[in-house]
């Protein structure tokens, strides 16, 4: 990553970490939101191709199947766990949203290894520099840390992180 942009004077809250290290640790994931009125995460992911309507649905079902599964092992009950698909100019569009509390960093990284294993050449993901493994344990040690902070504190700002050109940009939508 190059680098991360926000508005001159803002405090770098943790909720602006959170999305930061979330988009810089899995860079499948193209755009991450934070809606503090629903209490969610929104991940979106691009395809470079049409995705079929069959297509869509396998997709949609297996990806819904699985996070209920893990929901259940982890004794979680979630208010929010939409999976939508659009097909636009010929990319496929996948977004997850998911409710704040009830939400791990597993789940993010199921589901990123269930479109992999499918659409590992498909999926459009920012070219990393080849993160080291102890650093990957240390970003996602940080990214549990955070998350655990941000179920406990109340949002007020709609923060979408973006990732643009090897950059992550943060935009504040209150």
């Amino acid at each position: 990553m190059k680098g991360v942009f926000w508005k001159e004077g803002e405090p770098f809250t943790n909720s602006m970490s959170l999305i930061v290290s979330l988009l810089i640790r899995y860079p499948e994931i193209a755009t991450l939101s934070l809606n503090p009125e629903e209490g969610s995460f929104a991940f979106s992911f691009i395809f470079k191709r049409v995705f079929s309507a069959v297509e869509i649905k396998e997709l949609r079902e297996n990806l819904t199947e699985s996070l209920y599964a893990m929901l259940e092992l982890n004794n979680q009950q979630p208010t929010v766990l939409k999976i939508s698909c659009r097909r636009l100019k010929g990319f496929s569009f996948l977004e997850l949203k998911r409710d704040i509390v009830s939400f791990s960093q597993e789940e993010i990284t199921m589901v990123i290894e269930i479109i992999a294993s499918k659409y590992a050449q498909e999926i459009i993901r920012d070219q990393d520099e080849g993160i080291a493994e102890d650093e990957q344990l240390f970003q996602e040690e940080m990214i549990d840390h955070m998350l655990e902070d941000l179920k406990d504190t109340r949002q007020e700002r709609r923060l979408i992180g973006i990732r643009e050109e090897g950059r992550v940009m943060i935009f504040n939508h209150s």
